[in-house]
């Protein structure tokens, strides 16, 4: 444990973990990073050895039938990414039922998370931490301020040790990763996501804070730089010099995004491996809409693990067996009305008054639009339905509606294909998208789309009561 860790342990009670102000952090409470002990030695397997602490979780039991069939991916991480607002608790636990290994929180603004109590409640698990069964976890943070993360960081850990009532002092998440990856505009102004990565000095020296105050593993989410890989692995390298305990590699530039995504560079990913592969974990994220393409991106990165975001928000079985070649392309898994009404349960079971679901019905209202998207598309009266839904009740009943039109349709769900994730990826016969095209026509109310990155970042979060 570290210094500061020991000192919180002596002194805090559960009255102020609780409380709206969280302590501030001292000159005192701060550990030399210049120390003779700098940088921390990383155990390059600390991941494989998490993986293998829950690899007996009843839910994998698919997976490891998978790991037989296809040996390359055992001992491989199948990682839901952290997506602002939507990689929630109750869709964490969905796609933990369908083989993801390991998950990420949404990304969390650690200034926010300090200055704002509502913010604070709604984003981390409030009465008693994260649920046991919500494991193995990665807490993703953002932002520049090193202190703010550090306080953000202490929070975290104490509150789920002492509301967990552990004895041993046990960490209670397996790691804290850093975004580098979020494109949006308004994270250039905060000063953190894809722009910190352009931001060598004070992004080396966040990182180098952190793993000396902090005592679990310190893992960063790149992208690209602008200006090329080249320029990239020097900075890669530079994070691994500094106590970096892992990379996930977006194989895109900032400017990939929207209709401008394009497939991930996997040879890009490669790279990274070859040249710091031997020292950390390397995850790979991108291009991942099947098994086929986990198994292939494997295959040509040679990672660690891969992450998958816009494909498992349509569709959390991502991990299967289903939609592949071996499958004859036909859905093997559960239909997409099947899955929005799991998640429904799941946010019953776990409701956004206590905390860790992100912002509650609009959380829920953008996994149904993902969910049903292909649905939603053509039956604009159920989409406007849930476009402005403010009760559970109402996706329910859009789920029975939808489920009426599939009777009526004669619907079958072996046929079902990936909707929503498609939308920047389809062209028509003249190069152009065929998304676009169809949006330039439609009066209907849209969703804000998220990138394959975090989405606006912040453009709700801004309405949480102080």
């Amino acid at each position: 444990m570290t210094m500061i860790e020991n000192e919180i342990n002596d002194v805090v009670t559960i009255q102020n973990i609780d409380s709206e102000e969280l302590p501030p952090i001292t000159n005192e409470d701060i550990l030399n990073t210049n120390a003779s002990q700098f940088p921390k030695k990383v155990n390059r397997n600390w991941l494989k050895e998490i993986l293998s602490q829950h690899a007996s979780d009843s839910r994998l039991e698919t997976h490891r039938q998978l790991c037989e069939k296809y040996p390359i991916l055992r001992e491989k991480a199948l990682v839901v990414a952290p997506m602002v607002d939507q990689s929630d608790l109750p869709f964490r636990l969905l796609c933990r039922r369908y083989g993801a290994n390991l998950c990420f929180t949404p990304m969390i603004h650690a200034k926010m998370f300090t200055e704002k109590h509502g913010y604070r409640k709604k984003f981390w698990r409030y009465v008693d931490g994260m649920p046991k069964h919500d494991r193995p976890l990665i807490v993703q943070l953002c932002g520049s301020d090193k202190k703010a993360l550090l306080q953000t960081i202490r929070y975290i850990l104490r509150h789920d040790r002492h509301n967990a009532g552990s004895a041993d002092n046990s960490i209670p998440i397996d790691g804290i990763d850093l975004n580098c990856g979020c494109p949006q505009s308004i994270a250039k102004r905060g000063v953190y996501g894809a722009f910190l990565l352009e931001k060598e000095d004070l992004l080396v020296d966040v990182v180098k804070f952190l793993v000396a105050n902090v005592d679990c593993p310190i893992s960063v989410k790149v992208r690209i730089l602008p200006s090329g890989i080249e320029d990239s692995l020097k900075l890669y390298q530079k994070l691994v010099d500094a106590g970096a305990s892992m990379l996930t590699i977006h194989g895109r530039t900032r400017f990939q995004k929207g209709l401008k995504t394009g497939h991930a560079d996997w040879d890009a990913i490669r790279r990274v491996v070859d040249l710091l592969g031997h020292r950390v974990p390397i995850l790979a994220n991108g291009s991942i809409a099947n098994l086929d393409d986990v198994r292939m991106c494997l295959e040509r990165t040679g990672a660690d693990g891969v992450m998958s975001s816009e494909a498992i928000l349509e569709y959390p079985p991502v991990f299967n067996e289903t939609g592949t070649i071996e499958s004859g392309g036909y859905r093997t898994q559960p239909g997409r009305l099947q899955i929005c009404r799991e998640y429904l349960h799941l946010c019953q079971e776990y409701p956004p008054e206590q905390g860790g679901q992100g912002t509650g019905i609009k959380c829920a209202r953008g996994h149904i639009h993902r969910f049903l998207h292909k649905d939603l598309s053509i039956a604009q009266d159920i989409r406007n339905a849930v476009s402005f839904a403010q009760e559970y009740d109402v996706l329910w009943k859009a789920c029975d509606d939808i489920e009426e039109m599939h009777k009526s349709n004669g619907h079958q769900v072996e046929t079902e294909e990936l909707s929503w994730y498609m939308r920047h990826r389809i062209l028509d016969a003249k190069g152009e998208n065929l998304y676009a095209v169809a949006d330039k026509k439609s009066k209907e109310i849209r969703f804000t789309e998220l990138d394959d990155e975090a989405a606006d970042c912040f453009a709700n979060l801004y309405e949480l009561e102080e």
